[in-house]
C-alpha cells in the first residue's frame, strides 16, 4: 500500500507533539469495546450512519507499521490507520485518558462509518475531509484545539494533488 508522505509527516509531528507524558501502553493491547463504543456513537450521530459492528481496535506500533507496509521504513511514523474492520493506533501515542488520543480513534471510526454509508467519493483522499473535520469537532467539544487546520484539510483531501493513497 502506498501512503502519502505528507500525511505521514503530519502524523509524525502530531504524534510527537501530543504523546502522553505518562505510562506507555504495551504493544498489541486491545482497546476494549467499552472505550470504542461511546466514540462510535458520537461518530454515528455526526454522520447519521449506523455502524452494524465496531471495528477491532488494537494499540500496536508493530501492527500499524505492518498494515501500512512500513516494516522496513525507518522514518515514516503514522499514528493510526483504518483497515476495513480494524483500527490500529500506535501504542506509543495511545492514552485512554487523552482527548487527543481519542481523537485519532474518532478519525478512524469516521472511516469505519464511511464503509457503511454508501456514498461514493471522487478519490480516496476525499474521505479525509469528513474524518479530519469531525476529529477537529471532537477536540473542540472537549476543549482542545484542532489537530490540523482547514487549509491543511483542503490540501490533504484534494483529488487533484496526488494525495490519493490506499490507507491513512
Amino acid at each position: 500500500m502506498k501512503i502519502s508522505t505528507i500525511t505521514l509527516l503530519a502524523f509524525t509531528m502530531l504524534a510527537m507533539a501530543n504523546c502522553a507524558d505518562g505510562g506507555e501502553t504495551a504493544d498489541g493491547t486491545p482497546i476494549p469495546a467499552t472505550t470504542v463504543q461511546p466514540l462510535a456513537q458520537w461518530v454515528e450521530q455526526q454522520t447519521d450512519v449506523k455502524m452494524p459492528a465496531l471495528p477491532i481496535v488494537v494499540a500496536s506500533e508493530q501492527d500499524l507499521r505492518h498494515s501500512l507496509g512500513l516494516d522496513a521504513v525507518q522514518q515514516a511514523r503514522a499514528v493510526a490507520a483504518y483497515i476495513p474492520g480494524r483500527v490500529y493506533i500506535d501504542n506509543l501515542v495511545w492514552d485512554p485518558n487523552s482527548v487527543v488520543s481519542e481523537s485519532y480513534l474518532v478519525h478512524e471510526l469516521v472511516h469505519h462509518a464511511q464503509l457503511f454509508d454508501g456514498k461514493t467519493y471522487p478519490c480516496h483522499a476525499a474521505k479525509e475531509r469528513e474524518a479530519y473535520t469531525l476529529q477537529n469537532k471532537w477536540l473542540a467539544e472537549h476543549g482542545e484545539g484542532p489537530v490540523v487546520t482547514e487549509s491543511w484539510i483542503d490540501r490533504i483531501s484534494s483529488c487533484s494533488t496526488g494525495n490519493d493513497y490506499d490507507s491513512d
